[in-house]
């Protein structure tokens, strides 16, 4: 009896073992390729319709620069109308994306949508922030980071 108890306890403990010894590592579905192509309508927009921009520095704030390439892009809206579009710029140490968000003055709040070539997806984050043309170019605490996944 105690040999079919040791038995059994030894044969799961090897079914535990044998389960956390894959290699395979769990991906998000949010990072698992997609089937996005990189958006041609992200341009510059005629900022003589707008009297103001709001200038910002975007570095990603998550998981998702491990996954930047040149490739990649970021676009402002408002209203879903594109009001800035980007391509990274690299200083050397880092990669971020600046933006000129053009608008009108009035109470709106900005989207910001990153294109990743290399996952072929488009993240996109809601109402960001309020457009505010006197904002810090890098923000109150340093560069944004905003978080386009969620861990």
């Amino acid at each position: 009896m105690n040999k079919n108890i040791i038995s059994v306890l030894l044969l799961a403990a090897l079914t535990i073992m044998v389960g956390s010894c894959g290699d395979e590592e769990i991906t998000p579905a949010s990072l698992q390729k997609g089937n996005n192509v990189r958006p041609t309508t992200w341009t510059i927009p005629d900022y003589s319709l707008f009297g103001l921009t709001m200038s910002v520095q975007v570095e990603l704030g998550d998981t998702l620069a491990n996954y930047q390439s040149s490739q990649d892009l970021m676009c402002a809206t408002i209203n879903g109308e594109v009001r800035a579009a980007t391509k990274p710029m690299v200083n050397g140490v880092s990669t971020y994306y600046p933006l000129s968000i053009a608008g009108n003055g009035e109470e709106q709040m900005v989207s910001l949508h990153y294109y990743c070539d290399r996952l072929h997806r488009i993240y996109t984050i809601s109402n960001w922030a309020l457009f505010n043309a006197s904002a810090a170019p890098t923000g109150d605490s340093g560069i944004y980071r905003p978080c386009f996944t969620m861990q």
